[in-house]
């Protein structure tokens, strides 16, 4: 497992800001725990209700974006 820290990521249904771990070796959506998950709101970061059903939802949308993002840092730590 390896811990991870997105401070900003900019999607098409918000920006957010997440942590957590993911199993590197086996790169799928699965492997992603998130631990704190922030939404940019009004006012700054708005912490995100992991257990709320709409929010499950948007984690779900939002779990192949992680994936790719940290797969693309992953890369690039190892070139």
């Amino acid at each position: 497992m390896q811990i991870f820290n997105i401070s900003r990521i900019n999607t098409d249904f918000g920006i957010f800001r997440v942590s957590g771990d993911w199993y590197f070796k086996k790169p799928e959506v699965e492997n992603i725990n998130i631990k704190s998950i922030e939404v940019m709101g009004t006012d700054g970061w708005v912490l995100l209700n992991k257990t709320s059903g709409s929010n499950s939802q948007l984690i779900i949308n939002l779990l192949p974006l992680l994936l790719s993002h940290l797969l693309l840092k992953h890369c690039t730590v190892l070139a």
